[in-house]
C-alpha cells in the first residue's frame, strides 16, 4: 500500500475530510479529549475547539469513529489506559511496573486500529463520503511497526476512497510524493 507524503493540517485548511488519530483519553476536570502527539496535535493547534469535542466524542460514543468538526473524522488507535509493558519508550521513565498508563502514553493496539479502519468504511458509506485522508495509524507516534497494522491496511486498502498520508517516511511502506492539491 502507497503512502502519500503529506500534511493533513494543510489538506484539512485546504478543504479536505480528515482524520485524526487519537486515544481513548479525556481529561475529567473538563471534559476535553487529550491531543498529545503528532496529526492530533498538530491539527488541535489549527483548531482550538478540537479537544473539548474529542472528550464529547469519547463520553458519547466510547471509542467509535466519528465526525469531531466538519472535515475532521476521529479515529481511535490507542486505549483508555495499558499496562506498564505497552509503554512508549520516550516516556517510559515517567512510569513504574506497577503502573496503568493513560492511553496518549502507550502503544496503538493493533485491534483497536483494525476495528477504527472497518468504521471508518462504514462512516464513509453512511455519510456518501468520496474521499478521506487518514495519518497511517498506530506508525510512528503510535509506536507500531506497518507489519502491526497489517489488518488494518488490508481493510483500507480494500476502498480507494481512503488515502493513507504521512508527513515522514514509514519503515516497510513505500511513500509517494503527491501532487499539491490545489488551494
Amino acid at each position: 500500500m502507497k503512502i502519500e507524503q503529506r500534511d493533513i493540517v494543510e489538506l484539512w485548511q485546504q478543504g479536505e475530510t480528515v482524520c485524526v488519530t487519537v486515544s481513548l483519553v479525556f481529561q475529567r476536570k473538563d471534559g476535553s479529549g487529550v491531543m498529545d502527539r503528532g496529526n492530533a496535535l498538530a491539527m488541535a493547534r489549527a483548531c482550538p475547539d478540537l479537544p473539548q469535542k474529542l472528550g464529547q466524542c469519547i463520553q458519547k460514543g466510547r471509542g467509535e469513529v466519528a465526525f469531531l468538526a466538519p472535515r475532521i473524522i476521529a479515529f481511535f488507535t490507542k486505549p483508555k489506559t495499558c499496562p506498564f509493558e505497552l509503554t512508549l519508550p520516550d516516556v517510559v521513565h515517567l512510569y513504574s511496573w506497577d503502573s496503568e498508563v493513560p492511553g496518549n502514553h502507550c502503544r496503538a493496539d493493533p485491534v483497536m486500529v483494525a476495528r477504527s479502519a472497518r468504521q471508518l468504511l462504514k462512516l464513509l458509506d453512511r455519510e456518501k463520503l468520496e474521499r478521506v485522508y487518514l495519518p497511517v495509524p498506530g506508525v510512528g507516534d503510535g509506536g507500531l511497526e506497518a507489519d502491526d497494522i497489517a489488518e488494518a491496511l488490508e481493510v483500507l486498502d480494500r476502498d480507494p476512497r481512503v488515502v493513507l498520508v504521512s508527513i515522514r517516511p514509514i519503515p516497510g511502506m513505500e511513500t509517494v510524493q503527491a501532487e499539491k492539491t490545489p488551494a
